[in-house]
């Protein structure tokens, strides 16, 4: 193994004391500085391409967030709806049933508050079995009677029972106990159940959008004609929420009234938290959609934990490649939308939509920080590849330098001079061998050495009149920092004109293109340069 290694280390010091072509170094100079642009497009490309790279990232977690908010909504507002269907048809058996025992007609408990409070006490069990068993805040029933007629607001008061939770909080929605919100108060006395804080006597059903077209008509089925109201201001409360109303309809179609549970902003919020992630915080928005503008007075808003939306904004839409630009007087969202039917009875004329939305401010903040993240790599990855363009530009042209300096000083001794490029230790070991004061004619070169100084003295036609001023210039034997006098430009100029000059004679710097103009002169042949 010892003597492998041994045969190993002589084999590479060979290996460096061979001379390598100019050419091969010089693609290899080349092909570093290739890279280095190649690196410098990288990052222009990802300054430039980042943006639309993150617009589909998030384009794609939106639509996972919008589509995983959909199925929510969709199953949860089913479900509600299903139950507030199965309350009604409960509830309009046990009225029908009630009706017949008594013997009397709807429109004949009007003003007989006992009937009422029996009636009351009769319909309890099944709204606060729907409110105990639904996953709202709320559940209610009004009855199309009231018990005093000749009262001031007779024509909008309506008799009725209405159930809700009395506390919702971040850490349980709901707790166990219930409020008296509507009814006779004889009905919460008996069932123990403490009064709303606003507690009334009956409903104002000026409150319920459309409670008076569903009463004033038949209806075949309820589930035909059950609707949920937008967002509305529950009387004498801080308080709002979206109520689902069912007609409770007689087997002979007739309308005794309408029944429902109610999703409270509060409940909505706390069902519905924002959600966290790599872009910032997304807010679950149910809404109205009217004149593409997306109304959140008019809907429910989750939480905005996180964000500036107040949840009463109403935002212009903007369609988007990748996602709507939501714009109001407060800020600007970015999101998408999804149509959401939730009724299918009176609307009021509007046109659901689920919709995500994320502060535009988190998302360009995020973007920053990526475009940042781009930007240092790439440099990084940019200064790497300069640095070795410069480091393999200075061990191509060191050695050049030096054999150089090692002619002008009469130190061509043969074996004495390797500089590790073959064409140039050819050169030097032709040059030792005749005398220096002798001028050598052009066919005295060796066949590859004169091929190259063809090839340089060709490309010296390709120079500007103002180009070969300036070599002409070096060709005298003036440093660079003389020449802008000499010919009355600027340094910046000259340095313009030396990396052309550099270029189109395929040089990589001042020194190896004055290791060319000395080895011209020294071969007799400068005349051809100027």
């Amino acid at each position: 193994m010892l003597k492998k290694l041994k045969e190993l280390r002589a084999l590479n010091a060979f290996a460096k004391k061979q001379s390598v072509g100019m050419q091969r170094k010089l693609m290899l100079y080349w092909l570093s500085m290739i890279m280095a642009v190649f690196a410098l497009v990288i990052l222009l490309l990802s300054v430039a391409g980042t943006s639309s790279r993150e617009d589909d990232r998030l384009n794609q977690v939106l639509n996972i967030q919008m589509q995983n908010a959909d199925d929510q909504l969709t199953g949860w507002l089913d479900h509600l709806t299903a139950q507030g269907l199965s309350m009604s048809k409960t509830l309009s058996r046990e009225i029908e049933t009630f009706l017949e025992e008594k013997g009397v007609a709807l429109e004949q408990l009007n003003d007989r508050p006992e009937l009422l409070l029996e009636l009351q006490e009769t319909l309890y069990a099944q709204v606060n079995t729907t409110l105990q068993t639904a996953d709202c805040s709320g559940a209610y029933v009004v009855l199309d009677a009231t018990t005093n007629t000749g009262a001031d607001t007779a024509g909008h008061s309506r008799s009725g029972l209405y159930l809700r939770y009395a506390t919702l909080s971040t850490t349980s929605p709901v707790d166990s106990s219930v409020t008296y919100f509507r009814g006779i108060p004889d009905v919460a006395w008996q069932k123990g159940l403490e009064l709303h804080n606003r507690w009334n006597l009956e409903f104002d059903i000026d409150q319920i959008a459309g409670y008076a077209d569903l009463v004033s008509g038949p209806v075949s089925r309820p589930a035909d004609q059950y609707y949920w109201t937008a967002r509305t201001r529950l009387k004498d409360t801080w308080e709002s929420a979206m109520l689902l109303c069912v007609p409770v309809v007689g087997s002979n179609q007739t309308v005794y009234g309408v029944c429902g549970v109610e999703v409270s902003a509060l409940y909505f919020q706390l069902s519905c938290p924002v959600a966290l992630g790599q872009f910032g915080s997304t807010v679950t928005v149910l809404a109205p959609i009217q004149d593409n503008r997306l109304v959140l007075g008019q809907g429910l808003v989750g939480g905005v934990s996180g964000t500036y939306l107040e949840g009463q904004e109403t935002f212009s839409i903007h369609q988007g490649r990748y996602f709507n630009t939501y714009l109001s007087e407060s800020g600007q969202y970015i999101g998408l939308q999804t149509p959401i039917p939730i009724s299918k009875g009176d609307t009021q004329g509007l046109q659901w939509a689920v919709a995500i939305l994320l502060p535009q401010e988190s998302y360009a903040a995020y973007n920053a920080n990526v475009r940042q993240t781009w930007i240092i790599a790439a440099l990084a990855f940019l200064l790497v590849l300069l640095a070795i363009s410069f480091f393999l530009s200075r061990r191509f042209v060191r050695p050049i330098v030096r054999t150089l300096s090692q002619l002008q000083q009469g130190e061509a001794a043969e074996g004495t001079m390797l500089s590790g490029i073959s064409e140039i230790d050819e050169l030097a070991q032709f040059l030792s061998t005749r005398d220096q004061s002798l001028k050598l004619a052009q066919g005295e070169l060796p066949p590859n050495i004169a091929e190259m100084f063809d090839h340089f003295a060709e490309r010296k036609s390709t120079l500007t009149e103002a180009e070969r001023n300036i070599l002409r210039y070096y060709i005298e034997g003036h440093e660079i920092a003389e020449i802008p006098d000499l010919a009355f430009i600027s340094m910046s100029t000259v340095r313009k004109h030396n990396r052309s000059i550099y270029e189109k004679m395929g040089v990589a710097s001042r020194d190896e293109l004055m290791l060319y103009i000395d080895l011209f002169r020294r071969c007799g042949r400068l005349q051809e340069l100027l």
